[in-house]
């Protein structure tokens, strides 16, 4: 008896090949005093309160304590 196979509906060679771009994150000499605060504020947040995924919410109230406001428009 014989398996039954399904034709393979296209292997990796005939499929395009896609160059992605990668993503460089710079190292902290490289960043701003103010994305410096930023990320100091916010894993401060995370482990005074244990949480390892600020809610938006939770983002907003720490921006405000760095002393962001939204400016009148």
């Amino acid at each position: 008896m014989t398996a039954n196979r399904k034709p393979e509906a296209s292997s990796k060679a005939d499929k395009k090949t896609t160059t992605k771009k990668k993503t460089v994150t710079p190292r902290p000499d490289e960043m701003s005093e103010e994305v410096l605060a930023f990320i100091t504020a916010i894993d401060d947040y995370k482990r005074i309160n244990q949480r390892p995924f600020p809610n938006w919410s939770e983002v907003l109230e720490i921006v405000k304590t760095l002393g962001y406001e939204r400016s009148a428009s």
